[in-house]
């Protein structure tokens, strides 16, 4: 994304980054260095909802690094059966939540939709087209836990040593 910013403000673009709801049942902030790690012995259902943790992390980082310049956002494109994820997983999806396999029509219509919320902290679009509420991502919304998993260029840079 660094490599890309200058064309992304230029173009005002706007950036979708494609999310899970499962990321709400991330709530144990002390493990999340540990959960990530490789090798860490932590299954599916714990990495899965961290790593998208993270990835809302840094959508909210990306938000205010570049507002008033891009649009940024997070859909979840609601569950879909054919990716593979849960393939070595023991996982029964319940009828409930198949009505809502909708071909991720959810990350086309991010695209194109301009009912953004007046809050620009509610950047979650659900995958049945609501603006999710904050509370469901609240943990999200720590700017020091943004800072910390999405870097700057310059402190990549710097602690790179790239010149």
């Amino acid at each position: 994304m660094h490599l890309l910013q200058d064309k992304l403000v230029s173009s005002r673009s706007r950036l979708v980054f494609v999310s899970s709801g499962s990321l709400s049942s991330f709530t144990d902030i002390k493990s999340l260095d540990d959960v990530v790690k490789a090798q860490c012995g932590a299954g599916f259902f714990s990495i899965y909802p961290a790593t998208k943790f993270i990835q809302l992390l840094s959508a909210h980082w990306w938000r205010r690094e570049l507002t008033g310049q891009c649009e940024v956002l997070a859909v979840s494109p609601g569950f879909i059966p054919t990716t593979g994820l849960s393939k070595h997983v023991d996982l029964v999806v319940p009828e409930h939540v198949m009505k809502d396999a909708k071909r991720a029509q959810s990350i086309l219509a991010a695209f194109t939709r301009n009912d953004f919320p007046e809050d620009v902290e509610q950047i979650f679009l659900t995958s049945w087209g609501e603006w999710w509420p904050k509370e469901n991502f609240q943990l999200s919304l720590d700017r020091e836990l943004q800072n910390k998993w999405s870097v700057s260029k310059e402190v990549i840079e710097r602690e790179e040593l790239v010149d």
